[in-house]
């Protein structure tokens, strides 16, 4: 669905009732199967053409291995490495990572070590998750993060929502969306999806988009709210919209 409604890039973790943890390498490489669509379509002397460019939309793999807080023990750590190596070994396009340590900053050991496997692969995006939201001094961390060659930080920027933290996303965006980029997450919809990019100047959004049931459950993926923000996004000038 998130691919076929124009979704650019797709987040994939498994239960998202919990918040989402890592993936199995399986379910992994059937998302990286389907997360391939046509480049374009077109008629050659009216004749549909059927054998159409396909590209593989980037699946991003969520590294978390059990749900609740982000102190991971020395044994757990071990362990998201290596789902870090079955990821990129399942050749997903990046994973979004994070673990903290008492206090709430970043356990910078371990992003180290992180940062070390993507050296060595051209390409492969490292994500921040939203671990980043409880970070006390973000103004420090985010250069840190950069030297590393983290690409993206996802966040909300603090709050539970991101529409309630413009004004921080907008500082740093405003202090470094030039080399990393600030992916505002949490709450995000059809309805906040253009305020939040006008207000912060950020250049992509990321949320589930799903539907609402009659019953009121969250369900999957809308196509139509997913066109809506895309919608909201091209309006600014900017790329699509990230998908999990």
């Amino acid at each position: 669905i998130a691919v076929d409604a124009g979704a650019d890039r797709i987040e994939f973790s498994e239960c998202l009732e919990v918040g989402g943890v890592t993936p199995s390498s399986d379910l992994l490489r059937e998302a990286i199967h389907h997360s391939r669509r046509a480049e374009s379509s077109g008629h050659a002397h009216g004749l549909l053409v059927t054998s159409l460019p396909v590209t593989a939309i980037p699946v991003i793999a969520l590294i978390r291995c059990r749900p609740g807080d982000f102190y991971f023990n020395q044994a757990e750590l071990r362990q998201m490495i290596d789902e870090i190596e079955r990821a990129i070994e399942t050749g997903c396009a990046g994973v979004a990572v994070g673990a903290s340590l008492p206090g709430d900053d970043l356990n910078w050991a371990f992003m180290e070590t992180v940062a070390k496997l993507h050296a060595a692969r051209s390409g492969f995006e490292l994500v921040l998750h939203r671990v980043f939201d409880k970070v006390p001094e973000p103004m420090l961390a985010i250069p840190r993060l950069i030297r590393l060659g983290y690409r993206r930080i996802l966040t909300s920027g603090g709050a539970e929502h991101a529409i309630q933290s413009i004004e921080q996303l907008r500082q740093w965006q405003e202090a470094f969306g030039e080399r990393i980029e600030i992916l505002p997450a949490g709450g995000i919809g059809s309805s906040n999806a253009a305020r939040i990019l006008e207000s912060t100047g950020c250049k992509q959004l990321h949320g589930s988009l799903r539907g609402i049931s009659q019953r009121g459950a969250r369900r999957l993926p809308d196509p139509d709210e997913i066109r809506k923000v895309q919608d909201a996004i091209s309006a600014a000038g900017q790329s699509a919209p990230g998908m999990s």
